[in-house]
């Protein structure tokens, strides 16, 4: 194991500052995200915020994410890939800076979205740029350190943000956290060189439109099916929106989504659809539970965010080795038995009561970290090696949006679980019934769509004419 931790070989070294760049912005990122998360049930009491109006926190950023990857990732092909990363850090260091100013609960979702907009510029590059910069032979392992920097920063996030709450105040979470982005973006500035490209190709505006419309409508029907006809109709138009985004992208000369790609490639197919549905199926359960642990047992964000740190923290340690394992085995194997492990701790998550041993949600927590660790950098090392160099952007771009497309419904269906079991009332030790049926239900739908993605997984078989050097 530690061996690994040594001096690179030569095929990795030449990649190395590219790699460094990426794992910083890596590791910033995910922190503060996680950070967020631990924080929200402090926030929405001084801003008088229901446990809807908290989702929307979370859903917002993830809504501006999955919405803009692909439009991102399809003008990083034509523009360039180091200046939208670059422009992306610069965006998420501004606005969340920006955030510990904030007053009222509209602004703040606001800013959230700006704040998502920059990470979707950010992932719709990063790993077009490792890609290019590392051979295939040394990638699943240098995927394996930039997934690592990944889950340590949502390691830390927790627990060092559930610690700012309780002791100096949630603000400062987000002022302590605009240094180390400064420094993120300085980083790339320096590294990543390359300029703007000349575009020569027309974009496809038509699909970014509908696929902004598609996700934008989903995360505003989800927290209000509650309220009747409103939430429905918009989560129906969603759905159209999403079938004519298809439409127009196989018509388009030169589409957002070339959907051809998905027809003759699929191992790529699969590999997206299984990193879609896994983390849909998942990442919904460290929102539940900040709540849970906080608001029905009484803990502190601290307290709440040690307990929280169990998951990212074996995902940190275990990631790396997974991602060398995914360089000597096959991937797809590696890949399908960390989703089963996902759906075991979904399984363990929806036995959780009002008097759970916290024993209990740590072993739940550990199966979940080991599962997340088996699939990860695993599955990544599918997605990029299946496609061909032409189309490292889109390859990127496309892992990167549904994943997030993936936390989107996860949260969508979080949100539409309280809308409907608890309206916009603030989650209190009073109402923990009604929250729990709503946690049963998110855990219930995931499960299914975690059993789901394992069948789906066994499919996603790397094929070696899919190889590129």
């Amino acid at each position: 194991m530690m061996n690994f931790f040594q001096t690179p070989k030569a095929g990795i070294s030449s990649g190395l500052p590219i790699l460094y760049t990426v794992a910083v912005t890596q590791f910033i990122m995910p922190f503060m995200f996680s950070a967020v998360a631990v924080t929200l049930p402090v926030m929405g009491s001084e801003f008088g915020a229901g446990a809807t109006a908290l989702g929307l926190v979370e859903s917002i950023y993830l809504a501006a994410t999955g919405a803009l990857l692909l439009p991102f990732g399809r003008l990083a092909d034509m523009a360039g890939h180091a200046p939208i990363f670059r422009l992306g850090v610069l965006f998420y260091t501004i606005s969340t800076l920006l955030l510990s100013f904030t007053h009222d609960m509209t602004t703040f979702i606001l800013l959230r979205f700006v704040q998502g907009t920059g990470a979707a510029m950010t992932m719709a590059s990063n790993m077009a740029l490792l890609t290019k910069a590392i051979p295939r032979k040394e990638r699943g392992r240098a995927m394996g350190i930039a997934v690592a920097c990944v889950y340590l920063g949502l390691s830390a996030g927790p627990f060092i943000g559930g610690a700012i709450a309780t002791h100096i105040g949630w603000r400062w979470l987000y002022i302590l956290g605009t240094p180390p982005l400064a420094l993120a973006y300085l980083l790339a500035r320096r590294t990543l060189t390359d300029g703007w490209q000349r575009i020569t190709e027309k974009y496809d505006w038509a699909g970014a439109f509908l696929s902004i419309l598609a996700v934008a409508l989903a995360v505003f029907g989800g927290p209000r099916l509650r309220d009747g006809v409103e939430g429905q109709l918009a989560l129906a138009a969603s759905v159209v929106c999403g079938a004519l985004f298809l439409m127009v992208e196989s018509r388009t000369p030169k589409p957002l989504l070339d959907l051809s790609l998905l027809r003759r490639n699929r191992t790529f197919t699969f590999a997206t659809a299984a990193q879609f549905i896994n983390y849909a199926a998942t990442f919904g359960i460290t929102f539940l539970f900040s709540l849970y642990l906080q608001s029905s047992r009484g803990m502190t964000p601290q307290e709440a965010g040690t307990i929280l740190l169990m998951q990212p923290l074996v995902q940190t340690v275990l990631s790396p080795l997974c991602g060398r394992l995914a360089d000597t085995l096959p991937a797809h194997r590696i890949a399908t038995a960390g989703m089963a492990c996902c759906t075991l701790g979904t399984l363990l998550a929806a036995m959780t009561d009002a008097a759970t041993p916290i024993s209990a949600m740590l072993v739940m927590f550990v199966v979940l970290g080991i599962g997340f660790a088996l699939f990860a950098s695993p599955n990544m090392s599918i997605i990029m090696g299946s496609m061909d160099k032409s189309h490292y952007g889109i390859a990127s771009a496309m892992a990167a949006s549904m994943r997030t497309l993936g936390m989107v419904l996860s949260m969508v269906l979080v949100t539409a679980a309280m809308s409907v079991h608890m309206g916009n009332a603030v989650v209190t030790l009073a109402n923990t019934d009604n929250f729990l049926a709503a946690m049963r239900w998110s855990f219930a739908i995931f499960a299914a769509l975690g059993g789901f993605g394992v069948a789906l997984s066994l499919f996603a078989t790397l094929s070696p004419a899919s190889d590129n050097e």
